[in-house]
Parts: C-alpha cells; structure tokens; sequence
C-alpha cells in the first residue's frame, strides 16, 4: 500500500518538474517573432465558402476574408452561434457580404441541401476552404451509422467537395484548400484502408484518440491529392496550422487528473491568430502549387506520391458510404465506384 502511494506521489511529482521545465523553455522562446503572413491581398471580391467558421481559426479567417473584401459564406452546425458571427463579423468589418449557411458534417443530407442552398445563391465558388474538423470526441455513430470522426473529418469533406466541384472546376481560378494535420504521419495508408467507419471504436487513452483523428486526415490528404491530380485546372493547398489551442480540444483532458496536462497544453500551443496565418497564407500567396502541402511554419512541401490503385480503392470505398448522396458529382468522382 506504501509503495503505491510513493508511485503516485513520485508520479505527481515528476509531471509538475516536467511541466515547469516545459513552460520556463517556452517562456524564453516567446522572444520569438510570432508567425505572421504578409502577402498581399487576392481574395478581395472573391466568392469563399469556410466550413467551421464559428470558432477558432476558421472564425478568425473569416475575420481576415471580410476585412479584405471578400464575399464569405460561414458555414457551421450551429444556426444561433452563426448569426451572432455573422453579425460579429459585419460590424468589426465592415462587408455585408458575409453569410452563414448551415452545414452539419455528421449528416449527408445536411451536406446535399448545404450545396443546394449555397447554389441558389452564387453560381461561381472561387475558394472552398475545407476547415472544420472534431477530435477527441466521445465514440458515438453519426445519423448515418458512420464513426462521428471519420465522417466529420473526412467522408462528409469528400462529400462536400465532390458535389460542389462542377462549380469550382468552372470558376477561372477556383482554389480549394483542405485544412490538415501532422497526425496524419502517425498512420499509413493501410491504417485507413482497413478502418471501417461502420463499426463502434474503443478508445482507451489520449494516443488511441490521435490515433483515430490520424486516420481521419490521412484519408483526406489522398483524396486532396487525387483531386489535384485529376482536377489540374484547380489549384489544391493542403494546410497545417499546427498545434491550436481552439475549441476542437472541449473534450480532451476534462478530468481532475488531466488538469496539469490541460493547461500545460493551453499555454504552449499557437495562439488563433497565429494558427490562422498558414491558412491565411495558403489564401493570398501568389506562388503556391497544386498539390502541395503548407507547414505551419510556411514551409513547402511536395506532393507525397501515394499508389494510385490504392487511391482508387480508398476513394471508391469511401464514397460508397456516402450512397445515394452523389447525384450532380463528376464523372471523374462518379467513376470511381
């Protein structure tokens, strides 16, 4: 009974001597010049639709897009919280052409009456920015019996993307950015081939949730890639913001005993603002090319060359799920099932 107590004490112990060594470090960095873009203004006019618009660095990023003129559409789940930026947005900025349109990723046909509305309204999408994401969320199944990360992150973005991209291929110099993470790099390909999204998860600790989200945004990166691949008239950015303390962690470290870890992570990650510049970046930059994936340092790197059969599989499974909700997809989408 001792010795378990000493274990626990010394335990407790260790993390508060880690933790002051981690925050002292980071202390001393903060004389760093935080990162910030300065490209000049090119969405000034341009027709943007933002998903997870309402809260972190998508809210902030519409901030950005309305101070320069852009015409926004802030799309979210929640309809109250929508208005209230929308209006937020309107009075700091200025622009009256900013706009909610609700969009719930966790169901398809929220996804198909989303891009019915929205073509009601435009007729050209110059900027889709595929922003909104959820990790660390409790194991729950979707209305459409899919894995709540998985249709969130991935499939409901693959949705989303493939039946607006008639109107963005047809938009002269249309872009579309899909907002991704390092996760990605802590799974292979064959961790997302084999995942199937129609089963329960299980998950234990912090690590199976990364695990999960990892999946998620790998997935998503091949399908940016096949898009930029057989899409060549759109530019396609892939953008990390590294690690943002936003409302995407409201589910992570909520117990007494993750405390210390919760505000160990709430002081050391990126800022919104900063979070935001790889994005916002990715947004204004004249040099950037299609296939290419945005650091959150602002750095460039290549197109990762993933086998196109395993592309195909991957992609074909993936909108298998997603059904009878492919009506008015392109044929080089439609041809993959």
């Amino acid at each position: 009974m001792m010795m378990t107590y000493l274990s626990a004490v010394v335990a407790i112990l260790r993390q508060i001597f880690s933790t002051g060594y981690i925050l002292l470090k980071h202390y001393f960095d903060k004389s760093k010049t935080p990162l910030e873009c300065h490209c000049q203004n090119r969405v000034r006019g341009k027709v943007v639709v933002i998903t997870g618009a309402t809260s972190g660095i998508g809210k902030f990023t519409a901030f950005d897009l309305a101070r320069k003129g852009a015409l926004v559409y802030l799309a979210g789940r929640n309809r109250e919280e929508g208005a209230k930026v929308v209006r937020e947005v309107t009075e700091a900025t200025g622009n009256r052409d900013v706009h909610f349109l609700h969009l719930d990723f966790t169901d398809f046909s929220s996804i198909v009456t989303f891009v019915q509305e929205f073509s009601r309204c435009e007729e050209k999408l110059d900027v889709l920015v595929n922003n909104a994401a959820i990790f660390h969320h409790p194991p729950k199944q979707t209305q459409d019996n899919l894995e709540i990360i998985f249709q969130t992150n991935y499939l409901g973005v693959l949705l989303l993307t493939s039946l607006l991209l008639n109107t963005v291929r047809h938009t002269p110099n249309s872009h579309l950015i899909f907002v991704s993470s390092e996760a990605h790099r802590l799974v292979s390909v064959r961790d997302v081939e084999t995942f199937d999204p129609r089963e329960s998860v299980h998950v234990k600790n912090f690590d199976d949730h990364v695990r999960l989200y990892g999946i998620s945004k790998l997935a998503l990166r091949v399908f940016a890639q096949f898009v930029a691949e057989r899409f060549p008239g759109i530019l396609v950015t892939e953008v990390n913001p590294g690690n943002v303390w936003t409302p995407i962690y409201r589910h992570a470290w909520l117990s007494w005993q993750d405390t210390l870890q919760r505000f160990l992570w709430s002081q050391l990650m990126r800022d919104v603002k900063e979070g935001a510049q790889p994005l916002i970046h990715a947004l204004n930059s004249a040099s950037l090319q299609s296939g290419i994936y945005l650091t959150e340092n602002l750095e460039v790197e290549g197109k990762p060359g993933y086998d196109p059969e395993v592309t195909r599989r991957l992609l074909a499974a993936s909108l298998k799920l997603a059904g009878k909700h492919l009506d008015g997809t392109p044929k080089e989408i439609s041809d993959l099932i």
